[in-house]
């Protein structure tokens, strides 16, 4: 099975990036898993002049979520919502892979999971936003999420503290993930 990884934030020491990390050791765990973390650092804004021939940037985040079962997101919040570069890659990764043959994107049925990181919200509006958005997007979603919520001095110093409660539900959702991929 094929798990790519993909954190909503292009900080280095993001705490989402962080969540991430943690998440792939419980993945690790598991037989006949393989994992890919998702670098779109470097896709452009969307703009449909710029859409063929297309980008090698683009090329390679489609080329990741086409090689992937599940996608495993962990998203920030900006304000109450999404931020906007994730919501920037996911508009290149949903338009059709051959605009001749119809609709199919990069996204097409692919399972998710989402978990997410942010201040006193703990991230509940951006992760049922992405929800929204990959369930229309074509993405089948698991509907369990792990949130976390942090202080402003941490989310300032970017110390991600681990408690136990976040590893078992860290753990429980990899499995649940894995589970709800193969069905």
């Amino acid at each position: 099975m094929k798990v790519l990884l993909v954190s909503g934030s292009l900080r280095k020491q993001s705490m989402n990036t962080q969540m991430m990390k943690l998440a792939q050791s419980f993945l690790e765990m598991h037989d006949h898993v393989e994992i890919q973390i998702l670098d779109w650092s470097n896709v452009p804004m969307f703009n449909q002049d710029l859409e063929f021939p297309i980008l090698e940037s683009v090329q390679n985040c489609r080329n990741a979520f086409q090689w992937a079962d599940g996608v495993w997101f962990f998203c920030p919040e900006y304000n109450g919502m999404i931020p906007g570069p994730l919501k920037n890659m996911l508009d290149w990764m949903s338009r059709p892979l051959n605009p001749s043959a119809g609709r199919t994107s990069a996204l097409s049925n692919l399972h998710a999971a989402i978990c997410g990181v942010a201040g006193r919200s703990g991230a509940i509006n951006s992760c049922q936003q992405l929800e929204t958005l990959l369930t229309r997007l074509g993405v089948i979603v698991l509907d369990e999420h792990v949130q976390k919520s942090f202080t402003g001095e941490q989310l300032a110093s970017s110390e991600f503290e681990v408690d136990e409660q976040l590893k078992s539900d860290l753990d429980t959702l990899a499995s649940h993930f894995i589970s709800f991929i193969q069905q």
